[in-house]
Order: structure tokens, then C-alpha cells, then sequence
């Protein structure tokens, strides 16, 4: 999985040409050329070309917010299947992760894997009138 960019390491107000902008965000200058490619906004009438850090923040924010995939309030994420699905039979484990986060697991109705989703301590009451949830138990029995 690509590593993710963090587009307030370039300020928005200043102009970067592409191997600044590269050493910036801790990416190589093929990366800024696909970006631009792919629809970056960038002033390349005249060499070097010259970007925006407001243009990259826009361009990855939008990028990443393409690549999110929201769940409904009856789904876990399957991985197998790369997207929400529903629990088979609504049966959930549900274990405490942090002291304010617990993670929901279930198999997925559609190819059986393993489906999650991180819930708040604050869900519990929500999800719970959802799916029938189960503590997970430990199996050092």
C-alpha cells in the first residue's frame, strides 16, 4: 500500500517547482510529473514548471477523499471484498482496542472473510441495536 502524503508539509502560499515540491513531501519528482499528469494544477508554459502548495494541498485532499469508503450503519469493511458489507446472520465480536475505541469483527455475509469497523465507546448503544454483539473471548482457555 502507498504511504500517504501529508499535504500540509508545503506552505499554500508559496510556489514550489517540482524537485522542491518533491523534497517537501518525501516523494521523488516521477511523483509530482504523474501528479501534474493526472491533474494537478500546475503553470507549465514555460520551464521549470511551477505549482502552487495551495494546488497540492486541493489536489491531495480531493485524491484522498476519492479513495475513502464510507459504511452504512448496518456494515463492517471487508477487505476481500474492498468495501462495506453486512455481518452474516448480524453476528458481531466486539473488543476494546483503546480506552475509547472498541473494533467490531464479523464475517462478511458476501465471501465469508473478515469484516471490521472501529467504533467509539459513545456507538456502543447504536451499534448494539444493529447487530447482535458478542464479547470476544480470549482462547487461553
Amino acid at each position: 500500500m502507498a504511504k500517504r502524503v501529508n499535504p500540509m508539509a508545503v506552505k499554500a502560499n508559496a510556489t514550489y517547482d517540482v524537485f522542491e515540491a518533491a523534497q517537501a513531501l518525501k516523494v521523488t519528482p516521477a511523483t509530482i510529473r504523474n501528479w501534474i499528469k493526472d491533474g494537478m494544477e500546475a503553470m507549465t508554459s514555460s520551464k521549470p514548471h511551477l505549482i502552487l502548495g495551495s494546488a497540492i494541498r486541493e489536489y491531495l485532499h480531493t485524491r484522498y477523499a476519492a479513495a475513502r469508503r464510507p459504511l452504512g450503519a448496518d456494515q463492517l469493511y471487508c477487505p476481500s471484498c474492498g468495501k462495506g458489507q453486512k455481518p452474516l446472520e448480524r453476528q458481531v465480536t466486539q473488543s476494546a482496542i483503546t480506552a475509547k475505541t472498541d473494533i467490531l469483527k464479523g464475517a462478511c455475509s458476501r465471501c465469508g472473510g473478515t469484516a471490521t469497523r472501529m467504533i467509539s465507546h459513545q456507538q456502543r448503544q447504536e451499534f448494539a441495536a444493529t447487530f447482535h454483539i458478542s464479547a470476544e473471548r480470549n482462547s487461553e482457555a
